[in-house]
């Protein structure tokens, strides 16, 4: 089934996928494919053919997304710069991430998957919600109210002082060593 399935999909995904990404691609819309047919999701299976191409066709579209996104970042001289940067860019990008984990931390565990799959991991909804049991209300819900409450941790983050030493490095008389 696997090459029924494939072999018509090989040459279409060989022009738009690199041939170190050709077998994985096409195994990603053979898994979708027979993950749709398990949760009923082909409604008519003489149909199949059509629905496995959609299918290809969405993948290759994602790929060329990808792609053209990575190329504007490449090829952009000012992007380039902007993440070269110096050490103080590095430093306050740096500072810019542990405070987003540091707020990531204190969401619920579920909360924080839904960003964290949906943001770094770039899921789709579709495969977040069916790997949590969740409707698609229920994932729009907990993603808004997860992305509120990140506001208001970052906001209260904001204003506090930072993590350091603790209050008696200021009291402490400097000495030289």
């Amino acid at each position: 089934m696997y090459v029924l399935l494939t072999a018509p999909l090989r040459v279409r995904l060989s022009r738009v996928v690199s041939p170190d990404e050709l077998d994985d691609s096409l195994h990603e819309v053979v898994v979708i494919v027979l993950e749709a047919i398990h949760r009923d999701g082909l409604r008519d299976p003489e149909r199949l053919a059509a629905f496995v191409h959609t299918i290809a066709h969405r993948r290759a579209v994602a790929h060329i997304r990808r792609r053209i996104l990575r190329r504007r970042f490449v090829d952009d001289p000012e992007m380039m710069a902007s993440s070269a940067g110096s050490p103080e860019d590095w430093a306050a990008r740096r500072e810019r991430v542990e405070q987003l984990t540091r707020v990531l931390r204190r969401l619920r565990a579920r909360d924080r998957e839904i960003l964290e799959r949906f943001y770094f991991r770039e899921q789709n909804a579709d495969q977040i919600c069916r790997e949590m049991c969740l409707t698609r209300t229920q994932f729009r819900l907990f993603k808004s109210r997860a992305i509120a409450r990140c506001f208001d941790l970052a906001k209260t983050q904001a204003s506090q002082p930072p993590p350091g030493p603790g209050k008696d490095y200021l009291a402490r008389p400097l000495t030289m060593a």
